[in-house]
């Protein structure tokens, strides 16, 4: 099977396989906001929920900044430039990183919010500055992470479009792939381990460029889902536990580990969930690896 189709599978995989969060934020989050975040037309629903799981657990940086979005497509102009600016005197914003897509783009760097912004930006941006003058050469190091992944991607895709490759070449290609997603994912652990934390958005700066798929990618290879995990794993449950991630990477992890492995870890699969392509014969349930190991952190997590 060609990768671009094993791809395809796994990304269906993560789609359809829906499963329910854990926790009162993982709730409001993964079920309440996400699913409708992205639509213009639920705007004050979506905006009203993120305020009110604000009240609980304290400014949220990643929602904020895709709500600002919307914000703007709404003509929510004055709560928009209330928001930017938190954004980018407290969670380092940076103009160089959009993407030029954005619904404000051309009203802040050329039209109607120009010169608001302008003066905005060179101000709240040197206040984040003088307070985070290490953080700026990690921040660009985690934003070109993404950018990386694509280019992984491209080569592969043109690799196996281009290419006809027998069994022992696409296994070699396939270790390759592999290499480069994890050579890829290092940057991420040594700015984790010179902090002793995740850099969430929340505990670091907000990342415009999200990395999440380069993680997504090394636990769909077979081959470093468990050296990843390995060295992440204590950076997950502390950025968790202390609200600054959801339990979408755990999540994910026993999703492959089951696509992998055939069982999963934490406990989020349930059976008539999973599509039809990856059911094992003869399961009745998703086997948990080590079940001290899930009571244990269930209880940790305070998972329902």
């Amino acid at each position: 099977m060609k990768i671009k189709t094993t791809i395809s599978l796994i990304l269906l995989f993560l789609l359809v396989f829906i499963t329910y969060g854990q926790t009162e934020r993982d709730h409001i989050i993964n079920d309440s906001i996400y699913p409708i975040i992205h639509n213009s037309e639920n705007y004050q629903e979506v905006k009203n929920r993120i305020l009110n799981l604000e009240k609980s657990y304290g400014y949220e940086p990643e929602l904020k900044y895709s709500l600002i979005n919307y914000s703007f497509r709404n003509n929510d102009i004055q709560f928009f430039k209330k928001e930017v600016k938190i954004l980018v005197e407290k969670y380092g914003l940076q103009l160089i990183y959009l993407n030029g897509k954005e619904f404000y783009y051309d009203a802040i760097t050329k039209g109607e919010l120009a010169e608001w912004f302008k003066d905005m930006y060179l101000t709240s941006h040197f206040v984040w500055m003088k307070n985070n003058f290490d953080k700026q050469i990690p921040l660009k190091k985690l934003n070109e992470i993404k950018t990386k992944d694509q280019l992984i991607n491209q080569y592969t895709s043109q690799i196996w479009n281009e290419l006809e490759l027998d069994s022992t070449q696409k296994s070699i290609q396939n270790k390759l792939i592999s290499d480069f997603y994890y050579s890829n994912i290092s940057e991420l652990y040594e700015i984790a381990n010179s902090n002793n934390k995740y850099p969430s958005a929340k505990s670091f700066a907000i990342i415009q460029n999200n990395f999440y798929v380069a993680e997504i990618h090394n636990l769909q290879a077979k081959s470093n889902i468990e050296r990843f995990w390995t060295l992440f794993y204590p950076y997950f449950k502390k950025a968790y536990l202390n609200n600054e991630i959801t339990y979408s990477i755990f999540k994910t992890y026993d999703q492959m580990s089951f696509v992998h492995f055939g069982n999963q870890h934490f406990g989020l699969l349930e059976i008539d969930k999973i599509p039809e392509i990856y059911k094992k014969e003869n399961f009745i349930e998703v086997p948990i690896v080590d079940l001290d190991f899930y009571k244990k952190i269930k209880k940790e997590f305070n998972w329902n």
